[in-house]
C-alpha cells in the first residue's frame, strides 16, 4: 500500500459517480474484475498478447529503489483504493507498516 492507496480485489464492488467514464462500456457499479475487462475492450487488446497484462501479467524486469538490481517477475494491471478517512487509528499504523516494509 502506498500513500493510504490499497489493492482491491477482482470481486470486489466499486460504485463511482454518474457519468465518469463516457468511452468505456460499463455501469456506474462494477466488479472490479469487469471494470478491468472494460478497459481492456476500450484498448481493443483482447486475442492480443497485451491481454495478459489484465489477468496473468507480461514477463518483466523490475528494478525497485534502494534494491540489489532487476528482478525478474510479471507485472498487471490493478484497482487500487484510498479512503478519505481511515477507519481507525489501529488501520492508520497498520498502513504505514506495510509501507515500511514494502
Amino acid at each position: 500500500m502506498e500513500n493510504g492507496f490499497e489493492h482491491l480485489n477482482h470481486d470486489e464492488v466499486v460504485s463511482l459517480e454518474a457519468n465518469t467514464f463516457n468511452n468505456l462500456d460499463i455501469s456506474k457499479t462494477f466488479k472490479v474484475g469487469d471494470f478491468l475487462v472494460a478497459i481492456k475492450e476500450y484498448v481493443n487488446a483482447n486475442n492480443t498478447n497485451e491481454a495478459r497484462l489484465y489477468s496473468k501479467g507480461l514477463t518483466c524486469e523490475v528494478l525497485k529503489l534502494g534494491a540489489q538490481g532487476w528482478k525478474k517477475g510479471k507485472v498487471r494491471l490493478a484497482l487500487e483504493f484510498c479512503p478519505d478517512e481511515p477507519e481507525s487509528l489501529l488501520d492508520d499504523i497498520r498502513q504505514q507498516l506495510r509501507q515500511v516494509e514494502n
